[in-house]
């Protein structure tokens, strides 16, 4: 066996995150109030679950965002799943390493539809000024190390027409990629899932510099001036990029202004 097929047949042999598998642990249910709670609930109750199992639900009633939001879907139309993680040697302090992975991911995911998305601090998806998705992660811990994380993912796939308040700034997988015919949601599920998880594998293990680099370089709408809120005031600035931490660096006033979750949003 020649060195390029003895590598390929290794690759083959150490991927345990293949479209069979995730299919195997993707459980597909009508309706739930919340993928990520469903899942936290078999956590506790099954043990031990596998890595890679997934949650779908075709509608999902009370889903959230980041920052307490929610998530608003319609039925039967749009992507809403949690999968489970159990991050290797991962310390608490380095929380946004996963977050990073995991938007990174889901923009590897998408561009396998030739869909260029960004990802709008910290970890909402949009294509060009419009969004198609997000996630939220929650992670249960043990000592100072994160045990377990269940990454809730939300993508708008075949929605065509959305609510007036945010029809401005909302899109989808269809209305991108001009399809002719919808796709089909739980096909699309396993797909998406099985590029996230092989880009985790990937890139799991690489310095965090190198993920924190690729993270900022498809930041949405950096180096570009923009209205913020901060502390009730619109201000100027212009996004610089995110530390290992995941504050944001805001360039206002002439200087750099560091910024937690909850202290500025973008006026959009």
């Amino acid at each position: 066996m020649n060195n390029i097929y003895a590598f390929k047949y290794s690759l083959l042999q150490n991927n345990t995150f293949s479209r069979l598998s995730l299919r195997q642990n993707l459980i597909v249910l009508d309706e739930l109030s919340s993928t990520n709670d469903y899942l936290k609930e078999l956590l506790s109750n099954i043990k031990p679950l596998t890595e890679g199992t997934a949650i779908m639900a075709r509608y999902q009633t009370k889903g959230r965002g980041q920052r307490g939001s929610t998530w608003l879907t319609t039925k039967d139309e749009n992507l809403t799943f949690s999968f489970l993680l159990y991050p290797d040697n991962l310390a608490v302090e380095e929380t946004f390493r996963l977050n990073m992975l995991i938007c990174l991911g889901i923009q590897e995911a998408l561009a396998q539809y030739h869909i260029k998305a960004t990802v709008k601090w910290p970890n909402d998806i949009y294509v060009q000024d419009k969004k198609i998705g997000g996630l939220l992660i929650e992670n249960k811990l043990k000592g100072g190390l994160i045990r377990s994380s269940i990454i809730g993912i939300g993508l708008n796939v075949n929605q065509q027409s959305f609510p007036a308040a945010i029809a401005h700034k909302a899109t989808s997988l269809l209305l991108e990629t001009q399809a002719e015919t919808p796709f089909l949601i739980e096909e699309f599920c396993v797909n998406i899932l099985h590029d996230i998880m092989l880009y985790y594998q990937k890139h799991t293990a690489q310095d965090t510099a190198e993920i924190l680099s690729a993270y900022n370089n498809g930041l949405y709408r950096k180096g570009i001036a923009a209205k913020f809120l901060v502390q009730g005031q619109e201000q100027i600035g212009c996004i610089a990029g995110a530390n290992a931490q995941g504050k944001l660096a805001v360039y206002m006033g002439e200087q750099f202004v560091h910024f937690d979750l909850k202290e500025i949003s973008f006026i959009i």
